[in-house]
């Protein structure tokens, strides 16, 4: 079918992955699922190389994961400027709260995504304070505010609780399974 398709270089060997849109993801899924063709059939008509990524989109699909555009980080830009320490915690909860993948954030902040996985795995282990840019000359800790102190302290706290929340919803659903099973 490739060669009816795209001749003598559909049966090259592909010299890098292609890289698919979410958007044309869902777009080959749904086709499949509405019944407009085989595997194969929605391969060939939506220009993919074979019916196997089709048939792997689909599984994720119907096993509840998120169909997302294959990961160039190549695209995300890098810094656009020094970021502050608020800025860094914005990064953190955009990506923790609202569940965004990195390359996402990266995008939406305009700094790379090494430095986007970055802050989210120090704030993860260390805290909010890992987050704080030690380099050169900086405020001692009574230079601080009482605001910035007490929004800094919120912050913490609505972070423990998220945590919190989290392993309580956990628990509950292990409970549950561990009852029906």
């Amino acid at each position: 079918m490739r060669y009816q398709r795209d001749g003598i270089e559909g049966l090259e060997e592909a010299k890098k992955n292609i890289h698919y849109s979410k958007e044309l993801k869902h777009t080959v899924v749904f086709a499949y699922l509405n019944g407009e063709g085989t595997l194969e059939e929605v391969a060939d008509k939506y220009g993919l190389r074979n019916s196997t990524q089709a048939k792997v989109w689909v599984d994720k699909y119907n096993g509840d994961k998120p169909l997302t555009a294959s990961p160039s980080r190549k695209q995300v830009p890098t810094m656009r400027k020094k970021t502050t320490f608020e800025e860094r915690i914005e990064v953190v909860e955009y990506v923790v709260k609202h569940k965004h993948s990195y390359t996402e954030a990266a995008e939406h902040f305009q700094v790379s995504y090494q430095q986007a996985r970055s802050w989210v795995l120090k704030a993860k282990n260390s805290g909010y304070e890992a987050l704080v840019d030690n380099r050169g000359q900086h405020k001692d800790e009574s230079e601080l505010t009482d605001l910035d102190k007490a929004n800094l302290r919120i912050r913490q706290l609505e972070a423990e609780l998220k945590d919190k929340e989290l392993v309580e919803q956990f628990a509950k659903k292990l409970l549950e399974l561990q009852r029906k099973g």
